[in-house]
């Protein structure tokens, strides 16, 4: 009979040798209980990883475009908002000169009150939100309209002295006739809010920003200092501050301010209108919010279908291993106890 030898070395290295293992399963295992999700998703799926993978992209795509949308919804809530100020105040000079005879004693009054409805026209439209301008349009990084003193007033005096061969300070003002100053606000006055604007006026895109605002639907999600009622509203105020009103005849005065109270109203009715459209996109974005919201909520179902683990399974799978590092510790501990010595 032959017999082998074992030394107690070896005997003492076995446990050890797969306690490593243990340790790294029930790592594992312990990781799986509380995601309940496979640690190593791949290895767990096989051939169907490459379908979790693209429900997770998708799932992806509707978070950047609900991100997407919060922004969209900032703009718009900063335009609509510098929008109702801008008609308000137009509102505001235009119903005050409804029914009122504007004698040469109320002009200084009128000014001042247009001013401040050019200045606050102005200032809107050139607001800044995070480096944007809310009213470039597309070029939203260039500032969209001039201050007026550096460029409007100028071109509006030059028109002015063109046409009538003197300008708004000579008592000649006085002579003007309505059919003259008609001629002069139908023509060169008409073609600077018109054709001129871009340039002297405006350096904004007439082109809105679009915003991709569910997978399948793109809406316009801005305004422009490029819109008609802007435009208008400009004209109505300079109108009374740049055409020499404080000289003119009571006739031809009577006649600009009937023609600035249509002008501002026409300019009210095109802005509210544009806050029309902005609450249009508004609603958009919230109803395509809302389908995203169930679309994720449907694919996060189909991911958890495909990824998750049975937590019962994972809860015995645990224990099992734990139960399996105390009986290794155990017998790696009798084992270091053997010695011949003791059997001596």
């Amino acid at each position: 009979m032959k017999t082998t030898f074992i030394s107690t070395t070896t005997l003492w290295n076995s446990p050890r040798s797969t306690l490593d293992k243990l340790q790294s399963e029930l790592v594992k295992a312990n990781k799986e209980v509380v995601t309940g999700r496979h640690m190593d998703v791949g290895l767990a799926l096989g051939r169907k990883t490459g379908k979790s993978l693209s429900l997770r992209q998708e799932r992806s795509t509707l978070d950047t475009l609900t991100d997407s949308n919060a922004t969209a919804t900032l703009r718009l809530k900063s335009t609509s908002a510098g929008l109702d100020q801008v008609r308000t105040v137009a509102d505001s000079l235009k119903d005050a000169l409804v029914g009122l005879h504007v004698g040469s004693q109320d002009v200084p009054l009128i000014v001042s009150q247009a001013k401040a409805g050019l200045n606050k026209l102005i200032s809107t439209l050139n607001e800044n939100n995070g480096g944007q301008y809310l009213f470039g349009g597309v070029n939203s990084k260039v500032q969209p309209l001039n201050d007026y003193e550096a460029g409007p007033k100028a071109a509006i005096d030059a028109a002015f002295l063109e046409f009538f061969k003197f300008p708004q300070s000579d008592p000649k003002v006085a002579e003007i006739t309505p059919d003259e100053m008609q001629a002069f606000l139908d023509g060169p006055l008409a073609k600077m809010f018109a054709d001129d604007w871009q340039g002297t006026w405006s350096h904004a895109s007439e082109q809105n920003i679009q915003s991709l605002i569910s997978p399948t639907e793109r809406v316009k999600t801005s305004a422009t200092a490029d819109e008609t009622g802007f435009r208008k509203l400009a004209m109505g105020y300079t109108m009374i501050i740049e055409l020499g009103i404080a000289g003119l005849g009571d006739q031809t005065r009577d006649y600009l301010l009937t023609r600035v109270i249509g002008t501002l109203g026409e300019g009210v009715s095109d802005v509210t209108e544009v806050q029309a459209d902005l609450g249009t996109a508004q609603q958009k974005i919230d109803q395509a919010n809302e389908r995203m919201s169930l679309q994720k909520t449907f694919l996060d179902e189909r991911i958890t279908n495909y990824e998750a683990v049975d937590p019962a399974e994972a809860k015995v799978r645990v224990d099992q291993l734990s139960t399996q590092i105390q009986m290794s510790y155990s017998l790696t501990s009798q084992i270091n106890q053997l010695s011949l010595i003791k059997f001596i």
